[in-house]
């Protein structure tokens, strides 16, 4: 017997286990899920209203962002693994998806960034690992 998802068990799972904020065209942020409170440690208070690079890590490059933003502003979803720092220095990494949404006009209007932690990830590195192989074989035939 199948089930049907509705969309409000979809957004409560997808809240659960992903980092989601929203910013305007500037880059400032207009909404933070609580997700994305605790992993940083700021409150939503806090967070609203201030750049969404309040999150950057010094390390990552420039061109890094100037790459998303170009890609962003063109109306295309730019993906990527980034490493960010929260409010008491703590590192994260996440698997980062950032795409813009649109008005009635099909103007952007703002953007969602969408993200997965893998922290996981970086203390198992032999799975990423066999991972990379088993897909370097399959995509290099």
């Amino acid at each position: 017997m199948s089930q049907t998802l509705n969309s409000d068990q979809l957004l409560s799972a997808l809240d659960k286990v992903m980092v989601i904020s929203t910013t305007d065209l500037q880059g400032t942020i207009t909404y933070v899920n609580d997700l994305f409170c605790q992993l940083t440690g700021y409150s939503r208070e806090e967070l609203l209203g201030q750049p969404h690079s309040i999150v950057r890590h010094p390390s990552v490059p420039k061109a890094t962002y100037k790459d998303m933003w170009d890609t962003i502003k063109a109306g295309n979803i730019w993906t990527g693994i980034i490493p960010n720092v929260g409010k008491g220095g703590g590192l994260y990494v996440v698997d980062t998806t950032v795409q813009p949404l649109y008005d009635e006009q099909g103007a952007i209007s703002s953007y969602i960034s969408i993200r997965r932690v893998i922290n996981d990830l970086m203390t198992d590195f032999e799975a990423v690992e066999f991972s990379k192989e088993q897909f370097d074989e399959f995509y290099d035939n």
